[in-house]
C-alpha cells in the first residue's frame, strides 16, 4: 500500500485486543461536517441517509455536539470554529490483518521516529483543588450525585502522526483505536471503552468508571485487581453510571428489554486496571442512528448524573471546550449497524507541531482531590512513557539424561509474564517447539527461549559448559541503584541495557564476575543475571520480591521447598554474611565473595552445602 492510503480524508479503525483487525476507509466521496450546533441534526441525518444509500461513513463526534440537545446547553457553547462533527462517506473500505495495517503505517511514517514532549496542564494541582471543592459543594447540596471532571494537556510532538501512533498502539492495545486524518489535524485513539455498537435491533454499550494502577508482579497485579473489584467507592461509581446508561437506552429501547449482562467487571491495559459494565437494549427497527445519538449522546461515563446538571456543572469549571476528547470516533455500515468508542486516551495533533489531549476522573462526594488528580495523570502515562520493544525471555540448562531443568517452572513464569504484559501465548505450542529443538540434541545446552507480543517464538541454543561447583564468582556491589517501582525488573525480558551495560563496566574496570544491586531504598536486590542469596545464621536468605527482583526459577524452586526465603536485606548483611551465593537455573547456586575481599582470579573451595542443596529446587 502506498503513503497516500492515508491521506487526508482517511480512516483506520483497529482492534488490537481481540479480533486484531483493522477497517480501512480511504478516498470519500463526500465529507459531512459542521462547526455550529444548528448544522448538527441535518448532518446527523445526512450519515443516516448515507446508511440508507448501502455507504459506510467513518470519522468523529466532539463533546460539545451533545450541546445541540438540550437548550440548556446551546446557551453555553462557545464557538470555536473545531468541528462538531466529522464524517467521512465511503464507497472504499479495505479489511486488513493487524499485521498489513502496521506495514500501511510504517511505510507512511518513513523510518522517522515520533514522540510527544511532556505536556502542560491547563489546570495543576492548585487548580484543580480548587474546581474539585466547587464539586464537592455541588455534591453536598444534591445537584449532582457524580461528575467528570477534566482538563488538557497540551504539548509539542515531533515525527509523523503514523510513527507515534505506532508507538502507541505498542504501548496501549486496546479493542478500540482509530487514527482519523482531516485536513491540517490527525486525530489517534487507544481508547478502550465502547460507547455505542449496533447490531440490528440490539444496541449496546459498555460504560467505564473505576480505575486502578497496574501491580508491578503478577500476585500484586491481582491483589491490585481484586481490592478494585470489590472497592465499594469504585462500584458505585460505576453502577451510577449503569444506571445512567439504563435510563438513556430506556428512551429508544423496546419496553422490557433493557438488561445489564455484566456488572463491574475488570479488565486489564498495559498501564492500568479498569472497571466495566455491559448493557444491551432492543431497539425497533425505525429508530435510526439520529434519534439514538440525540438520546444518548455523550456517554454517561464521561459525563457524570444527572447527566444534563454534570454537563452544566463540568462546562462552568473546566478551562475549555473538550472537543474530540471526550466525543465519539467509529463508523457506520450499510443497513444501520454503527460501533463508536468513547474518545478517552485520544490525541489531536495539528500540523504545526502543537498537540492536546484530555483526561479526567469521575468525582462523587467521597472522592479526594489528591487521588482523582492523580487518577488524571495515570491516564495519559501511555502518551510520554518510553516503553522500547521487547521480548519475553526463557533461558533453561538441557541435560540428555533428564531434560529441560526446571521446565515446568520455566513455562509457568513465561505464561505468567505474558499474561501480565498482554503477550499472545500457547503455551502448548511453546512446549511443542521446545521439545521438538531437543529432540537433536546430543549433549547440555543452553538454551534461549524468545516470545514476543503477536505470540512467535524463536529459539537458540549453545553448548553448555559444566559449572565447577568449587568456582568462586567475584563480585562488586554497583554504586546505580534500581527502582523498585520499575515493573520490568519483575519480568525477564530484553529490555534489560542498564543490567547488562552495568555488568560490563565493572567487569572491565574490576575483573568481577558478576555485579549486585541495591534499589532506591537501599535494600539488597539481585545481580545482573543472577539471584543472591546469603547465608546468615545457617538459613539461606534471598531479597524479598518487592524491592525489584526477578523470580528465578532457582530461586522460586528454594523457597517453595522451604530450603530458602525471602528477607529485607541491606550491605551491612552482605559484608555480615557467613556466605554468599548467586545463582540461576542454567549455572546452580555458585558460591561469591565481594571483590574488596577477594583477588580478581578464582579459587578453588569444597561445595558448600548450600551449592548441594540447590539440586533439590526443581
Amino acid at each position: 500500500m502506498s503513503v497516500s492510503a492515508l491521506k487526508s480524508g482517511s480512516v483506520l479503525l483497529l482492534d488490537l485486543l481481540k479480533q486484531r483487525s483493522a477497517m480501512h476507509f480511504f478516498d470519500p466521496v463526500e465529507i459531512v461536517t459542521c462547526s455550529a450546533l444548528e448544522d448538527v441534526t441535518d448532518c446527523l441525518a445526512r450519515l443516516e441517509a448515507v446508511q440508507a444509500e448501502g455507504k459506510f461513513a467513518a470519522g468523529y463526534m466532539a463533546y460539545e455536539l451533545g450541546f445541540a440537545f438540550e437548550e440548556k446547553l446551546k446557551r453555553r457553547f462557545r464557538h470555536t470554529g473545531d468541528p462538531l462533527l466529522w464524517f467521512g462517506v465511503y464507497e472504499n473500505v479495505r479489511e486488513l490483518g493487524l499485521d498489513e495495517a502496521r506495514e500501511m503505517l510504517e511505510t507512511a511514517a518513513e523510518g522517522k521516529d515520533a514522540f510527544v514532549q511532556r505536556p502542560d496542564f491547563d489546570m495543576d494541582r492548585s487548580g484543580y483543588g480548587k474546581a474539585f471543592e466547587q464539586v464537592r459543594s455541588h455534591l453536598a447540596k444534591g445537584d449532582i450525585y457524580q461528575v467528570n471532571l477534566t482538563m488538557r494537556a497540551r504539548f509539542a510532538h515531533e515525527g509523523t502522526p503514523e510513527s507515534l501512533f505506532l508507538d502507541l498502539m505498542r504501548r496501549q492495545p486496546v479493542e478500540f483505536a482509530a487514527f482519523v486524518r482531516t485536513g491540517d489535524r490527525t486525530v489517534l485513539s487507544l481508547s478502550p471503552e465502547l460507547f455505542l455498537e449496533r447490531e440490528g435491533t440490539c444496541l449496546r454499550t459498555r460504560p467505564m468508571k473505576g480505575t486502578a494502577p497496574r501491580g508491578r508482579f503478577a500476585s500484586e497485579d491481582v491483589r491490585i485487581a481484586r481490592e478494585l473489584a470489590s472497592d465499594p467507592k469504585q462500584r458505585s461509581e460505576n453502577t451510577m453510571i449503569v444506571d445512567l446508561m439504563r435510563n438513556d437506552l430506556s428512551r429508544i429501547a423496546d419496553t422490557g428489554t433493557v438488561r445489564v449482562t455484566k456488572l463491574c467487571d475488570v479488565e486489564r491495559y498495559p498501564s492500568l486496571h479498569q472497571m466495566t459494565s455491559t448493557v444491551e437494549a432492543r431497539v425497533p427497527e425505525s429508530v435510526g442512528f439520529s434519534s439514538v445519538i440525540k438520546h444518548l449522546f455523550p456517554c454517561g461515563s464521561i459525563t457524570g448524573a444527572p447527566k444534563l446538571s454534570a454537563m452544566q456543572i463540568a462546562h462552568n469549571l473546566e478551562s475549555g471546550p473538550r472537543g474530540v476528547y471526550t466525543g465519539s470516533i467509529g463508523c457506520l455500515a450499510p443497513g444501520g449497524d454503527f460501533r463508536l468508542n468513547v474518545a478517552i486516551r485520544t490525541l489531536v495533533l495539528r500540523d504545526d507541531g502543537t498537540g492536546e489531549a484530555g483526561t479526567g476522573s469521575g468525582v462523587v462526594f467521597d472522592s479526594g482531590a489528591a487521588p482523582e488528580y492523580d487518577e488524571c495523570i495515570l491516564k495519559l502515562k501511555f502518551m510520554t512513557e518510553d516503553t522500547p520493544d521487547f521480548e519475553l525471555i526463557e533461558t533453561m540448562a538441557f541435560d540428555p539424561s533428564e531434560g529441560y531443568l526446571l521446565f515446568e517452572r520455566h513455562l509457568q513464569r513465561l505464561h505468567k509474564s505474558a499474561a501480565y504484559l498482554g503477550f499472545r501465548c500457547d503455551l502448548d505450542g511453546v512446549r511443542r517447539a521446545l521439545l521438538d529443538t531437543s529432540s537433536e540434541f546430543t549433549g547440555p545446552r543452553r538454551v534461549r527461549l524468545l516470545l514476543n507480543a503477536d505470540g512467535g517464538v524463536s529459539i537458540t541454543s549453545t553448548d553448555l559448559t559444566p559449572v565447577d561447583q568449587t568456582t568462586v564468582f567475584n563480585l562488586v556491589l554497583a554504586r546505580e541503584k534500581t527502582l523498585s517501582t520499575d515493573r520490568f525488573l519483575y519480568h525477564k525480558t530484553t529490555n534489560r541495557a542498564f543490567y547488562d551495560d552495568t555488568r560490563k563496566r565493572y567487569q572491565a574496570e574490576t575483573g568481577c564476575q558478576e555485579v549486585l544491586f541495591r534499589n532506591e531504598h537501599g535494600n539488597l536486590t539481585e545481580g545482573s543475571y543472577m539471584t543472591l542469596f546469603l547465608k546468615k545464621d545457617g538459613e539461606l536468605l534471598t531479597p524479598a520480591l518487592e524491592h525489584g527482583v526477578l523470580p528465578g526459577t532457582l530461586r522460586a524452586g528454594l523457597l517453595e521447598r522451604g530450603l530458602a526465603r525471602e528477607a529485607d536485606l541491606t550491605a551491612e548483611d552482605l559484608a555480615t554474611a557467613e556466605e554468599i551465593y548467586v545463582g540461576n537455573s542454567v549455572r546452580g547456586l555458585v558460591r561469591g565473595r565481594l571483590l574488596s575481599a577477594a583477588q580478581s582470579e578464582e579459587t578453588d573451595q569444597p561445595e558448600s552445602e548450600a551449592v548441594a542443596v540447590a539440586r533439590q529446587a526443581g
